[in-house]
């Protein structure tokens, strides 16, 4: 930038246009970026953008050159910089602060083009998938390579972003196929997707298939070549043969939408949709830019679960359970009933986290609301106890475990007690309500793990204690109900009590009157608490006809002496354990299938019915007329009913090679080109994890080599066919037969790209930067 030229143009000169090399230079008059070719010994053939100085200092891209020089609004003196772009694909300004952002360069490496990593910007993997699945389909790179983009900028598209994500997407391009990048920083990129779709601001995890549908729409918008879209009616089928309706409904398409994206990735539904009552029947044609194919799903669902029985010399049983997907927690103890022998109606469930539980369910809830990673008991309770129920001759009370931590044991209050072991549920008489008696209830339910005291150890605590006898009130609900416990907001745990990001729910209402104070008892003393276990009752002022659950305090040192942990954590693994719910790998021509099959339209979107004039639950029919020269298939892996939300990690089955749609299309099909009608299978996005958390990468067959790569953000390495398929595919990239063979050898960006237009048109400045 030290040598600086000056030039004369008109104001009604243009700025620059480029042109494809087949149409040659635009022969209007002189350009601004013509001269300044000129000026600095540019070859035409060399691409180049433009930069205005303003007055601040700062530099401006000047983005659309097919105007004239009082449109750009540029004047007297003003400083117009003109780039190169480098070798290794990427623009001098990336090296300056007040430009852009720069990406990873290393000027000695030279490598496979293509094979080139994306740095992970902070849970980026969605987009570098993407990214890399988009720059290894041969068509539209080629496009890019051969700057055939920059003649079909739409720079006035308002459903467009201005070419901007176009040009970035092009940048990214040529630095990965310039062969000098092992990696590069997306940065820039990341930016204007931020800046044009706010749902990808930051750095959140995103669906690879969302920001492709995005990047794809971004795409053809900025690449669209129809400037102006005109008005097209959408006609109904009304009888005319589906060739005729076909061939109008792409055309209309064509009229408004018009690019490389359309040219390479549009194909064209079928759609039927008939009405229950009258039966009328529409057809349309729609077109697509993806197939969303669904995953047969199975109806059933494993759950583990741990059972404890009433007898306390028996350790916990673990059981795996196949129950209904859609069922009840009747359903899951119906199951389980099958391996224990154990009655449906002597069972409560409970989500126990942290030590406590976390909620106890009724009968009638939805397994939906629990989650494979939960950790579900199921206690066998007394066949007359409930929680709750008046009526019953026994009651079950939750039964916390705590020890005192006496480097934190203020005044006997919670913040020196820690949550330990497993929460129990028992079933204690209502005539032995007292805690006397209770102490020995529980005494006898631990007596698996832990040890009586012999005469000589026991303590026998205060007299007054021991002489006490009295009788604990007839409780109401335990859990079940709404508490008047303090909730997460009112009192959580403290520091000192061991806890946990989840609260437990406590649903259980009733009147009842507990002592307020504990009664030291031999081993252990016994503390009304509230659902959270961390708190003594009495230190609150809240409604006393809330049953509170019961907490056992262990002194450290009784603890030790008498607490076998050890024993307590142990748990026997039932039979039913080893089993496992099969799930037969499924092909993707079954999935294909799917997608074809009548469905009923749901509740939530009904069909307005012309004839009947009201909306109606239709049948509707999708198939296949036209297919696209590069076919993308989204597998819908993510579930989301009303019922449950899961991924499904079916192994599909799908081919590198040959994979046939003849059966699928409708329209009357070529015989004479079979090939119009085989895909060869050329990406992959893969997605590793579940619902709330994982990770993309890609595999992806270089259009140069035709060797397989896998793409893990920054990290590139090859691999064979038979690594490719796995539980983890996601998106798949299928290039049509015919595409491919007629593809020729693709040049490097040493190659000449197309030729820029040149140009003429204040007194300006210009800087060349090479």
């Amino acid at each position: 930038m030290d040598t600086a030229h000056t030039a004369q143009f008109n104001r009604t000169d243009s700025i620059g246009f480029q042109e494809d090399l087949e149409c040659g230079p635009s022969p209007s008059t002189d350009l601004v970026l013509r001269t300044a070719q000129e000026q600095f010994l540019v070859s035409p053939q060399e691409e180049t953008r433009l930069w205005i100085k303003n007055a601040e200092g700062s530099f401006e891209r000047l983005c659309n050159t097919r105007v004239t020089v009082l449109d750009a609004a540029l004047q007297t003196g003003q400083v117009v910089i003109m780039e190169t772009r480098n070798k290794d694909g990427t623009w001098p300004s990336a090296q300056l602060p007040a430009m852009s952002s720069a990406s990873e360069e290393d000027e000695d490496f030279q490598g496979q083009p293509g094979i080139c990593g994306l740095t992970n910007l902070g849970n980026t993997c969605f987009m570098n998938s993407a990214l890399q699945c988009l720059s290894n389909v041969p068509q539209l790179t080629n496009y890019f390579l051969k700057n055939r983009y920059l003649e079909e900028l739409n720079f006035c598209n308002p459903l467009g972003m201005k070419g901007e994500i176009a040009e970035a997407y092009a940048d990214l391009v040529k630095q990965a196929w310039s062969g000098h990048h092992r990696s590069i920083v997306p940065h820039v990129f990341k930016t204007k997707v931020g800046h044009f779709a706010s749902q990808f601001l930051g750095y959140q995890q995103h669906d690879s298939q969302e920001l492709l549908s995005f990047l794809l729409d971004g795409l053809h918008e900025d690449l669209n070549r129809v400037k102006k879209k005109e008005y097209v009616e959408l006609c109904d089928a009304a009888g005319r043969p589906d060739q005729e309706v076909a061939r109008e409904a792409w055309q209309n398409h064509r009229r408004r939408n018009d690019s490389v994206i359309v040219d390479t990735f549009h194909g064209l539904f079928k759609s039927t949709v008939v009405c229950p009552d009258c039966g009328n029947v529409s057809v349309t044609f729609d077109p697509f830019c993806y197939l969303s194919v669904p995953l047969p799903v199975t109806h059933k669902r494993v759950m583990e679960v741990f059972f404890v029985s009433m007898d306390p010399r028996r350790k916990p049983e673990q059981h795996r359970l196949v129950v209904p997907k859609r069922g009840k927690i009747s359903d899951l103890c119906v199951a389980l009933a099958k391996h224990t022998g154990v009655s449906p109606e002597r069972m409560m469930v409970a989500d126990v986290f942290s030590h406590r539980f976390y909620k106890i369910y009724q009968l009638e809830e939805s397994l939906s609301s629990i989650l494979d990673r939960d950790d579900i008991f199921i206690y066998e309770v007394s066949g007359r106890a409930a929680i709750g129920e008046n009526s019953r001759e026994d009651v079950v009370l939750p039964i916390y475990l705590r020890e005192r931590t006496p480097a934190r044991d203020y005044n006997n209050s919670y913040y020196g007690l820690m949550l330990f072991g497993h929460p129990l549920l028992v079933s204690v008489p209502r005539d032995r309500l007292s805690w006397d008696a209770l102490y020995h209830i529980l005494l006898y339910r631990l007596s698996r793990y832990v040890t009586r005291p012999s005469s000589d150890d026991e303590d026998d605590g205060d007299e007054k204690d021991l002489e006490d006898k009295d009788n604990l009130p007839k409780p109401g609900h335990v859990a079940g109900g709404s508490s008047q416990d303090p909730g997460p907001e009112q009192a959580g745990p403290s520091s000192g009590v061991a806890g946990g990001s989840r609260a437990p729910v406590d649903n259980s209402p009733g009147p009842s009157h507990w002592p307020q104070r504990a009664r030291r008892k031999h081993l252990f003393t016994l503390q009304t608490v509230n659902s959270n276990g961390t708190s003594d009752r009495s230190t609150f002022n809240e409604d006393t006809h809330a049953q509170p659950y019961i907490a056992i305090d262990w002194e450290p040192e009784m603890k030790k002496r008498y607490y076998d942990e050890v024993e307590a954590e142990g748990y026997v693994k039932h039979d039913c354990v080893g089993y496992v719910l099969k799930k037969a790998p499924v092909r993707l021509q079954e999935c294909i299938e799917l997608f074809t099959t009548t469905e009923t339209l749901e509740k939530e979107n009904p069909w307005y019915c012309p004839n009947c004039k009201q909306h109606q639950l239709a049948t509707k029919k999708l198939d296949l007329w036209m297919l696209p020269e590069t076919l993308i298939i989204h597998l819908k892996r993510f579930s989301y009913t009303k019922f449950s939300r899961e991924k499904l990690d079916t192994l599909v089955e799908f081919p590198i090679r040959d994979l046939d749609f003849s059966k699928f299309v409708i329209k009357p099909q070529n015989e004479s080109a079979p090939e119009l009608y085989k895909y060869d299978l050329i990406a992959v996005s893969n997605h590793y994890g579940g619902l709330r958390d994982g990770h993309y990468t890609t595999f992806a067959c270089n259009k140069d080599s035709g060797q397989w790569h896998y793409f893990d953000d920054n990290s590139v390495s090859p691999v064979t066919e038979n690594q490719i398929e796995s539980k983890a595919a996601y998106v798949l990239f299928y290039q049509r037969q015919d595409v491919a063979r007629r593809l020729q050898p693709q040049p490097s960006l040493s190659d000449p790209p197309a030729s820029p237009a040149c140009g003429t048109p204040a007194n300006f400045e210009f800087m060349d930067i090479n």
